[in-house]
Formats: C-alpha cells, sequence, structure tokens
C-alpha cells in the first residue's frame, strides 16, 4: 500500500501480512470460476491500483463473467488520474469505492498518514471526466468510511461532500482496533458483561 493508515490492520504490531501482487497465473487459474459469479472484488489487504494488470484483470473478468456480473474495488484514491480513469472505465469498471474518512485535511492525514483529502477530489473529477467520456458505462461511484470517535460527528458533512463530487452510495464502517492504541476510538463498546462472561466460560473449558 501507498499509505499508513492507523487503523489497518497491516500496521499492527507482529501482523505478519507480507505485501505483494497476485500473479497472473493465479488470476487466470481462477477464471473457471467466472462465469458463476455475480460479483468480483479486486482488494486484498493493500492498495489495488498499485497493480501493475489491474485493468488487465478487469478487461478478462468482464469477458467471461454473466451481464450482470459486477467486478469492483476500493482504493484510497491517490493514483487515480484522467487517464487511469478512463482506462478503468473502458475495461468494464462496474463499482469504485473511494475511502475517504474525513473532509477536514488535518483530521484526514492524520487518520490515513500520507494521505490529502484533495487526492480524492481529484480522483472524483477524473472518475466523472471517464464517464462523461463513456455514457454507456455502467460506473457506480461511492465512498467507504471508518467511523471513529474522532471523526464519527463528520460523517454527515462528508456524505454531503462526496455526493456533490458524484458518489452514489456509502459503505460505513466500524473501527476494529488492532493495536492498543486504537482501543478507545470504537465508537461502541463490543465488551459487554455478557460478552466477557461468555469469553471467560469457555477461556475456561479450553484450559
Amino acid at each position: 500500500c501507498n499509505l499508513a493508515c492507523g487503523m489497518c490492520v497491516k500496521q499492527s504490531p507482529g501482523s505478519g501480512i507480507l505485501t505483494g501482487d497476485m500473479s497472473r497465473e493465479v488470476f487466470l487459474s481462477l477464471l473457471p470460476a467466472f462465469p458463476k459469479i455475480r460479483s468480483l472484488i479486486l482488494n486484498g489487504i493493500g492498495e489495488p491500483l498499485l497493480h501493475p494488470e489491474l485493468v488487465e484483470f478487469i478487461r478478462i473478468a468482464k469477458r467471461v463473467m454473466p451481464k450482470d456480473g459486477v467486478v469492483g474495488f476500493q482504493t484510497n484514491g491517490i493514483l487515480l488520474n484522467d487517464a487511469l480513469a478512463e482506462s478503468l472505465v473502458q475495461a468494464g469498471l462496474d463499482r469504485i469505492c473511494l475511502s475517504l474518512d474525513s473532509v477536514c485535511r488535518d483530521t484526514f492525514a492524520r487518520i490515513r498518514s500520507g494521505g490529502d483529502v484533495e487526492d480524492l477530489r481529484k480522483a472524483f473529477r477524473s472518475l466523472a471526466a471517464a464517464r462523461e467520456k463513456n455514457p454507456g458505462s455502467p460506473l457506480r461511484v461511492g465512498v467507504e468510511y471508518v467511523v471513529m470517535r474522532d471523526n464519527l460527528h463528520q460523517l454527515p458533512e462528508v456524505l454531503r461532500w462526496a455526493a456533490s463530487l458524484g458518489a452514489r452510495f456509502a459503505i460505513v464502517t466500524h473501527l476494529l482496533p488492532y493495536d492498543s492504541s486504537q482501543v478507545l476510538q470504537p465508537v461502541f463498546d463490543a465488551n459487554l458483561d455478557r460478552a466477557v462472561d461468555l469469553y471467560r466460560r469457555w477461556k475456561r473449558r479450553a484450559e
């Protein structure tokens, strides 16, 4: 990935997650399944736009998937420019989801270390331009928002901002703290008394 987001499992101590791209050989080995799938999400724990064959993978998948099949992915949007956006649209991309956790530059930079909210504005504009040049494109643009205590109050503003730039759907997810520095950020407490009792009971049985 080209960012170091604090809430990502890759940033937690000892995660042991290896960095790499899916090979063309592995992707092509999956082709027999493609005529039967309705949705193909080209995501791992990383940034899809860094994959050198992403556009070609989309093109290959769209050729063999059902007509109502959807190909999409989630991205931080930093690498999106006019040329890449048009390539994605021409390859047949159906859905793209931009990670957007704040429209305040300071908050955004703190959450997504190395990023800038202006990168997202440029990404939206590039996608809009590509769709305008390819009016038959099925592409739907949306945002993904990770809710935490530091940005919960900004959600309505972010949704309005994204909609004004062409977003047509939003995925809002809760923060899962992988590291002690994130423990106070979830907007709800999953450690209810009943949950703790359940854990302790089964822990005793395991022991």
